[in-house]
């Protein structure tokens, strides 16, 4: 089980992240907006999803991923098309223009951390890769499970003289998006 002093170095490396992903945005020549950038990837990726499956796989709001989907769908990137199997929902997919926008920054991305890594080798950075896939997987499966507890135990409140698990307030995902994203911080 891995400690609390093991998981604060994991919290100072996991902040220095932050600044690792800004700076790959920095440098690519992308000219839409980088949340739409992660969002024609998973698509690039995945295929066509469904609007709230990938609010869920980003943990926004769906009105944030709706607005996130407008605005690649007005630069012609993506489309809406009918779910076959119940006709009031949607999904959307890349357009051929989409895909080549994906295809080019992704592109772009890729040659930008081999020249960035070029110290590192094949299986150090495989190593990485399938590190952060296993952390994203045990953060879901995580947040499955405390959303399975009565919400009195997910918020932390005092239940027969003793405090439940700390407070969660996000739902369970869809397994298919998260898969399928694990799949997307390792391909791409």
């Amino acid at each position: 089980m891995a400690s609390e002093e093991g998981c604060g170095e994991l919290l100072a490396r996991l902040s220095d992240m932050g600044a690792v992903i800004k700076a790959l945005k920095r440098a690519l020549p992308f000219t839409g907006p980088h949340a739409g950038l992660a969002l024609l990837a998973t698509l690039h990726r995945c295929g066509e999803q469904r609007i709230g499956d990938l609010a869920g796989l980003f943990e926004v709001d769906l009105s944030v991923m709706s607005r996130q989907v407008a605005d690649l769908r007005d630069r012609g990137w993506i489309e809406r098309v009918p779910n076959p199997n119940d006709g009031r929902s949607w999904y959307v997919r890349l357009t051929p223009d989409g895909t080549r926008v994906a295809e080019e920054a992704l592109g772009s991305v890729r040659r930008l951390l081999v020249d960035t890594l070029e110290d590192w080798t094949d299986d150090e950075v495989a190593e990485l890769s399938g590190l952060i896939g296993r952390l994203r997987s045990s953060l879901d499966a995580h947040r499955a499970r405390a959303a399975r507890l009565p919400r009195t135990a997910r918020t932390g409140t005092v239940q027969a003289g003793t405090v439940q698990a700390g407070t969660v307030q996000s739902t369970a995902q869809t397994g298919t998006a998260q898969t399928r994203a694990a799949q997307t911080v390792k391909g791409h």
